[in-house]
């Protein structure tokens, strides 16, 4: 029972993360601000990468954080091409995938 519960914590935090990183998406087009996608993606491994690089031992806190970042990061970069792979089809109808 405590193995369904855990998944269906994990599941809704996924949920509350994917629309959270929505709103800041939608918030940083709103102001015309424009991120490139690859720097989305770089950034979702090195914001982990570089202070376990840095520090021996990284605090629990810290960490947990880092990786916080790091889902947002990768979410962004997953939805960034995504609606951008969206803009191409449509902009290109007739790709050898689409019949």
């Amino acid at each position: 029972m405590i193995f369904v519960l855990y998944w269906a914590v994990m599941f809704f935090a996924f949920l509350l993360l994917l629309a959270g990183t929505q709103f800041l998406l939608g918030w940083l087009k709103q102001r015309h601000i424009h991120i490139n996608r690859w720097l989305f993606g770089v950034a979702a491994f090195l914001v982990v990468i570089i202070p376990h690089v840095l520090m021996r031992n990284v605090p629990l806190a810290l960490d947990s954080v880092l990786y916080l970042l790091c889902a947002v990061f990768g979410i962004a970069f997953m939805t960034e091409t995504h609606s951008k792979m969206l803009k191409y089809e449509k902009d290109h109808p007739f790709t050898p995938g689409n019949k």
